[in-house]
């Protein structure tokens, strides 16, 4: 059946099809994880070319509403989790924000003494004690995430008694040991998966990925956490607000 497109319109027939496809899936027509149309597909139903067709599939891929799976199709994306650096939040916080439900799988959990690097971001000696806690992180069952944290015994002590698939690490934090979270300092990059990275969240090898390392304070300075994170740069995003500095009245003043 052919469905009815305007061919008198100013906007290209491609980007019809685009918007008809993004109807159907906001509607829940089209649901998330499902196959779109494929090429032959909108080929049929709108009558148009072939090349028409791939340049609708392509536009929505570029959008990240769809994503082509190599000899099986395209399929409606996950919706991607913004997180906003604005506000200090768990993992979780942001997560059930959002209206998906958080989950994590504990990797390890161990007692031991920081490298340099981590040693340095909690300003303490190579000589004492840390825990690492690593894990994955899910939304909607699906990984998002891969997180290393490193937390000072103590700050802390006897923290391997949580379990922490199923608490959050910010809450036995501000609950159990009534420590004041403050601010965060994070520093974005972009890296791609090595082997390892790529079969903890599901993807190929050398898949681009967002890579965070971030610094947790209290409310009197110290840093209570070290860690870095991996994101799947398909399904996370970050939003950084900026204000306008005044610079007039800097100048001013100095």
């Amino acid at each position: 059946m052919v469905q009815q497109i305007s061919r008198s319109s100013y906007k290209p027939i491609y980007l019809q099809i685009c918007e008809l496809i993004r109807e159907k899936i906001d509607s829940g027509e089209i649901s998330t994880g499902s196959r779109v149309w494929s090429e032959s597909d909108i080929m049929e139903k709108f009558n148009v070319s072939r090349n028409t067709a791939r340049k609708a599939i392509e536009t929505l891929e570029n959008e990240g509403i769809v994503a082509r799976i190599q000899g099986k199709g395209s399929f409606v994306s996950q919706p991607k989790v913004d997180y906003g650096l604005q506000y200090l939040m768990s993992f979780s916080e942001e997560i059930n924000a959002k209206r998906l439900v958080p989950t994590s799988k504990v990797v390890c959990f161990t007692r031991e003494h920081p490298d340099a690097f981590h040693a340095d971001n909690l300003k303490i000696t190579e000589d004492e004690w840390v825990f690492k806690l690593e894990r994955i992180r899910n939304a909607d069952k699906y990984p998002i995430a891969y997180q290393v944290t490193f937390i000072p015994e103590k700050l802390c002590p006897d923290l391997q008694q949580y379990n922490f698939s199923k608490k959050s690490l910010y809450e036995v934090f501000e609950k159990e040991y009534n420590h004041v979270l403050s601010w965060q300092k994070t520093i974005i990059k972009p890296v791609v998966a090595d082997n390892y990275i790529a079969e903890i969240l599901n993807v190929s090898p050398q898949t681009p990925l967002l890579y965070t390392e971030s610094i947790t304070y209290l409310a009197g300075g110290t840093p209570i956490e070290s860690n870095k994170n991996i994101y799947l740069s398909e399904r996370y995003q970050f939003t950084v607000l900026s204000h306008r500095f005044d610079t007039t009245r800097s100048m001013e003043e100095k």
